[in-house]
């Protein structure tokens, strides 16, 4: 039988969907990542089951800890379904400026959102400093930091590259992403350059 143990095992392993319209004005076959099929409905999982992963091995997140993390997206929707799986307090601080729709969902999946004023991040109050202080602070926390952290990186790397790879039979001649913190675009174009130097790769 194929069953996932949990939601964090439901993480990856995404079909290519054909895009069949855009196919055929380009000439070219083009192919989406269907990303939106994990459990936290983006490519944001994978970076979260992976940070959480690599603090866990590394003793820093350790039985009834805390994840903190400053975020605007769906990071923080990621991070909180990986920690309910698991056991761990989830914190996100979050920009007061965001669909309420938001804050809900995370709520839901267990995480306490903290919501702040919407500055520069130039500002010491910017969220996602005050996410690094706040782990700083509260005992057996750990701050996620996607936007520094090599695991953010790394998930793409080890999952995402080669299932792309996998499932064109490395026929592919481009890859092309929009960025955030970069991981998701570093991570697959680190994999694909080793497979094929050739293939190109497209900040989009």
């Amino acid at each position: 039988m194929n069953i996932r143990d949990g939601f964090a095992d439901a993480i990856g392993n995404t079909p290519l969907i054909r895009l069949h319209r855009f196919s055929e004005e380009t000439g070219c076959e083009i192919l989406g990542k269907a990303e939106f099929m994990n459990p936290g409905g983006s490519v944001k999982d994978r970076a979260a089951r992976a940070i959480i992963d690599a603090a866990e091995r590394d003793g820093s997140l350790k039985p009834g800890g805390t994840v903190v993390e400053g975020t605007a997206g769906n990071t923080g929707i990621g991070l909180a379904h990986v920690c309910n799986a698991r056991g761990y307090r989830c914190v996100i601080v979050m920009p007061d400026n965001q669909a309420p729709e938001k804050y809900q969902i995370i709520e839901t999946l267990g995480a306490q959102v903290l919501r702040v004023k919407t500055v520069p991040y130039s500002d010491p109050n910017h969220y996602q400093k005050i996410a690094a202080r706040l782990a700083g602070e509260l005992p057996g926390a750990i701050w996620a930091n996607q936007f520094d952290n090599t695991a953010n990186r790394d998930a793409h790397e080890q999952t995402t590259g080669p299932e792309i790879w996998t499932q064109t039979e490395g026929r592919i001649d481009a890859f092309v992403a929009a960025t955030g913190t970069g991981g998701t675009l570093g991570g697959i174009a680190r994999y694909l350059k080793r497979q094929n130097p050739n293939v190109r790769t497209v900040l989009g």
